[in-house]
């Protein structure tokens, strides 16, 4: 399984990279916006530093807005409403704790792989579909309660 790990940090990279070797993933680096861009259709997860200089966040809002519906985990130093709106399947706090990591991965391929087998109708809705206009001035909370209120 490859997994696209999107970090501008090399000491996040290099730790997160060994671990997922030892568990047989491929991890494969990208260290911007550009780059993740280019290549999410070719692997199986991916997984998102929220602190990435070039957006975090708006990477995974942007991939889903592009389509992406396979896993994708974000990781950050603490939970921030900015991370539990991102539009990612889960999160991972840094710095990370192996068996956690291994954990999340799994279950969200496992869960992924079982939905793309099931015959029944499923949602794979644009995450712009859910919040329009992300690229708004006004505050993501406001815009989240004003989606929810109507």
């Amino acid at each position: 399984m490859n997994i696209l790990v999107v970090v501008d940090v090399p000491s996040r990279w290099l730790k997160l990279a060994q671990f997922l070797r030892s568990t047989h993933y491929s991890p494969r680096l990208a260290e911007n916006t550009i780059e993740a861009i280019n290549l999410f259709p070719e692997v199986d997860l991916i997984m998102v530093d929220a602190e990435l200089s070039s957006g975090g966040v708006e990477l995974c809002r942007e991939l889903r807005c592009r389509g992406y519906c396979r896993p994708l985990i974000v990781m950050a130093l603490e939970s921030l409403d900015d991370v539990r709106l991102s539009g990612a399947d889960d999160w991972l706090e840094f710095p990370f704790y192996g068996p956690e990591v291994l954990l999340k991965v799994e279950l969200l391929l496992t869960r992924y792989q079982m939905w793309t087998t099931q015959t029944m109708p499923r949602f794979c809705g644009s995450f712009c579909d859910i919040f329009p206009a992300l690229d708004s001035d006004q505050p993501l909370e406001d815009r989240v309660k004003q989606r929810f209120d109507q």
